[in-house]
């Protein structure tokens, strides 16, 4: 089984090599942004070379994001077999709610969906100190039940993991968030920043990536790689179906 470890925040951070040692025992390939990458989505590096940087032959890194890194393993690095399996982390910090859609890390993983080949995405919740030992152990146990084969063509797994001992596994629904993290402004009044991260509320009661989170439990979450409401909005179909 050959496996390609990819992730958003740059090849030498230490949640891709928490992953690469718990996946040792399999056939890994790692194909990462030479640089940090947070926040950069479904994001190509289109107006400058991807600088590809061999490190050993199945470890490379790209001056590009990590769909970039994602499409040159499948198009180019790999040759013509794809991988059988796609594994986008250890994120230190969690890819829940509205998150899920800037998350290069969850991007990484999409990309892979879009081509039907079997991908998780997998992110823990933000400390100053990650320790990713619990999270190695997730997917680790994924990988023993073989969970990543239930995972349908065109959708991705989803994985955020609570710190400290968690309290089980919770299939959810991605949440929405009721607020947006808060602007820092510099004092020349006109420079603004991103406040610090945190999870913010969520406009949901219950069955959400963040509940499961606030109450300790992994979170599994299954994607699709389509964005498309399903099923279209019937006041929309029949709207279309007047014009034709």
């Amino acid at each position: 089984m050959r496996i390609l470890l990819v992730n958003d925040d740059g090849f030498d951070e230490p949640g891709l090599k928490a992953l690469e040692i718990a996946m040792a025992e399999y056939h890994t390939v790692t194909v990462a942004p030479f640089h940090h990458h947070s926040g950069a989505g479904m994001s190509l590096n289109l107006h400058s070379p991807l600088t590809v940087i061999e490190h050993t032959p199945d470890r490379f890194s790209v001056k590009g994001t990590p769909v970039d890194c994602v499409k040159l393993a499948l198009g180019e690095l790999l040759g013509e077999t794809p991988p059988d399996l796609v594994i986008s982390g250890i994120n230190p910090g969690a890819n829940v709610g509205n998150n899920t859609w800037y998350s290069g890390t969850v991007a990484a993983a999409t990309e892979a969906a879009f081509w039907h080949i079997p991908a998780i995405a997998i992110s823990q919740e933000y400390t100053s100190s990650p320790d990713f030992t619990l999270s190695s152990k997730v997917i680790r146990q994924v990988m023993d039940n073989e969970l990543y084969r239930m995972i349908e063509p065109g959708t991705l797994l989803n994985i955020n993991v609570p710190t400290g001992i968690h309290n089980g596994y919770k299939i959810t629904d991605t949440g929405t968030f009721a607020g947006e993290i808060p602007f820092v402004r510099d004092s020349d009044g006109k420079t603004y920043r991103y406040g610090p991260y945190e999870v913010q509320r969520v406009r949901e009661r219950a069955g959400t990536d963040v509940h499961a989170l606030q109450s300790g439990h992994v979170s599994f979450t299954l994607l699709s790689s389509l964005r498309a409401s399903q099923p279209p909005a019937s006041d929309l179909r029949l709207w279309c179906s007047r014009q034709s």
